[in-house]
């Protein structure tokens, strides 16, 4: 059947897509929103009188900025991690995307505190604030493409997934052998 075979495809990617919407930070983006906003406020009235150019320049910035952490909290709660058959992608809401072989990963764990670093170069934190619980150490550095487009290498990649048993499963049971 043509629709039942849809419907499995559908479910079969289904099962390869996670999500990581308890990374989000509802509190943080409002915190991070209602500076900005007093902020705005401040610097335009400072400014307007003497640089009306710049007034309305940081406003509009500002503006921007407000439009970027808005759209970036929407995208955390509907992008997932996609795990194919023979890449990751890593689509994190607007901040990051990167494309893993899968032959490049040496390693996916649930990370204790001591295996995640605070800071490393070859390290990134895709979920921060919130606490990674899956861990992909690399053969061989991805190029990840930061807002602005920005690219890096890193080796190591912490991420805080819904379903970490799930991910680190399908990457087990689906590994290239």
């Amino acid at each position: 059947m043509i629709g039942g075979g849809t419907r499995e495809a559908r479910l079969a990617d289904a099962a390869r897509q996670f999500t990581y919407r308890t990374a989000r930070s509802g509190a943080l983006v409002i915190g991070i929103t209602m500076v900005v906003i007093v902020e705005t406020i401040a610097l335009h009235a400072l400014l307007i009188r003497a640089h009306h150019w710049l007034a309305w320049t940081l406003t509009l910035f500002s503006v921007s900025a407000l439009w970027w952490i808005a759209s970036d909290y929407r995208a955390m709660a509907t992008s997932a991690v996609q795990v194919g058959d023979e890449t990751l992608e890593l689509t994190i809401g607007r901040r990051f995307r990167a494309e893993i072989l899968r032959r490049d990963i040496a390693s996916a764990t649930k990370p204790t505190w001591r295996e995640r670093p605070a800071y490393a170069r070859d390290y990134l934190n895709v979920t921060k604030p919130a606490t990674p619980n899956v861990l992909l150490v690399l053969h061989n550095p991805a190029t990840v493409r930061l807002p602005g487009g920005v690219r890096v290498r890193y080796a190591r990649f912490g991420m805080h997934l819904d379903d970490p048993d799930a991910f680190l499963a399908a990457l087990n049971v689906s590994a290239p052998g």
